[in-house]
């Protein structure tokens, strides 16, 4: 009895040295591990230069504005190179995602994008439209900002903020709440828009396009589509 009571504590002291043993190797080789792994990594700050979405008629060339790319830790800053993933086919109408891959100093990849739309649209020079910039007012607040104006292709024009600058300059919002599109001059005369959009809250429409050469005002009513509110808009040429 007292040989079985023997043999027991040894076969139990012979699990407990073995476990011990391979406990200390994986401890180690955690640790050895752990050494060569960063939990994290320093996100780098990126911003597009330029518009966003971009939009280019059909054939013309596009060139890249690119983007700033830095990194900042504690009060040391590293600019930082770029790549541009995939590129735009200025001769296939479409929207592009086109994509800028940024490596941190440990070489972790990050990503911005910019949407590029390649258009083509049959317009009519029946109403030409003065290019350049506008003082635009959202009517009932007679506030806004400056709008841009540029012709594309007969009868086509593109326009920077369909909402007269109010959201994104006068409020302060930013680039997300413009709303860039197309304006296309049908064949009796009216306006129509094309590919209006705001990043915050998607599609607007203009309607009731009015134009007065004598004065250089342009009048319309925009729409945002998505949450159903619209209002009047005054642009005047400067």
């Amino acid at each position: 009895m007292v040989e079985k009571i023997k043999f027991t504590d040894m076969k139990i002291l012979k699990y407990i040295l073995v476990v011990m043993f391979f406990s200390a190797i994986l401890s180690s080789c955690e640790k050895e591990y752990e050494s060569y792994i960063t939990k994290v990594t320093p996100a780098p700050v990126m911003e597009l230069i330029g518009g966003n979405p971009i939009v280019l008629f059909k054939g013309t060339p596009y060139v890249d504005p690119g983007i700033i790319a830095m990194q900042i830790v504690g009060n040391d800053t590293t600019e930082l190179t770029y790549e541009i993933v995939n590129d735009v086919k200025v001769n296939v109408p479409g929207s592009y995602k086109l994509f800028y891959k940024v490596l941190n100093s440990e070489k972790v990849p990050f990503y911005i994008s910019r949407r590029v739309n390649i258009v083509s649209f049959t317009g009519y020079d029946v109403v030409e439209l003065p290019v350049g910039t506008y003082n635009g007012i959202r009517v009932n607040k007679n506030k806004g900002g400056t709008v841009q104006l540029k012709k594309l292709a007969t009868g086509v024009y593109q326009i920077s903020d369909l909402l007269a600058g109010y959201y994104e300059q006068y409020m302060g919002y930013g680039p997300d709440y413009g709303a860039p599109g197309i304006l296309v001059i049908d064949e009796d005369g009216s306006i129509r828009t094309e590919l209006g959009n705001t990043a915050a809250w998607g599609a607007v429409e203009g309607t009731n396009f009015a134009f007065d050469a004598a004065t250089k005002v342009l009048t319309y009513k925009a729409m945002l589509v998505d949450v159903n509110f619209s209002f009047d808009v005054k642009l005047t040429l400067n």
